[in-house]
């Protein structure tokens, strides 16, 4: 039995036939507008989208953040029973730390921080809150420079008695970085204002 070659001409005519068919209604759809079959093709049928040049824009610097020396942990006893494991009421650290700027139209910088950890209920815990306080301040460059600013944040955290640590994060963007300014952001807990 011979099969005939007609079928597999007539499909590959047809194809090219479809093919110049589909690219004639898209070339003559080019000069119709935003309702031409071709724009309708390549949007999907949509309006076009707009883009803040913004979007492009390179990344606006930040500074480096540094934790102060040994200010990522607090222990909070009951009163007259320092340091013994009974008398413990909360142990809080300050873990993880990042933060993003953006340039504003006045050439300073606007910086967002944000910073968590968690609380631990100690044997003498009875329930609560526990408030923490995070000492943040913007730092010139060099060795013993004065800050631009130091900012007391503090941080409510609702604790139950025997209850497992419980997480906390805060997120603050009030900073503000002077134009032009090279500085670092450090931060710790300031234990001499815990509650």
């Amino acid at each position: 039995m011979m099969i005939s070659p007609l079928p597999a001409v007539f499909n590959e005519n047809f194809k090219t036939v479809l093919s110049a068919g589909l690219c004639s209604v898209m070339l003559a759809g080019c000069g119709g507008g935003s309702d031409s079959v071709a724009a309708k093709i390549i949007t999907g049928g949509q309006e076009p989208i707009e883009v803040s040049p913004e979007t492009f824009a390179p990344p606006v610097a930040c500074p480096p953040m540094e934790l102060r020396s040994n200010t990522f942990l607090i222990r909070n006893y009951v009163r007259g029973k320092q340091d013994e494991s009974e008398g413990l009421l909360y142990q809080a650290t300050l873990e993880d730390w990042a933060n993003s700027c953006t340039q504003e139209a006045n050439g300073q910088r606007r910086m967002k921080v944000g910073f968590s950890g968690d609380v631990t209920p100690g044997p003498a815990w009875k329930g609560g809150e526990v408030t923490l306080p995070l000492r943040v301040s913007i730092v010139p460059g060099g060795s013993g420079a004065e800050p631009l600013s130091s900012d007391l944040l503090t941080i409510p955290v609702t604790l139950s008695e025997g209850a497992p640590a419980e997480k906390w994060t805060l997120v603050e963007e009030k900073f503000t970085i002077p134009q032009g300014a090279s500085v670092k952001v450090v931060f710790g807990f300031d234990e001499g204002r815990r509650r």
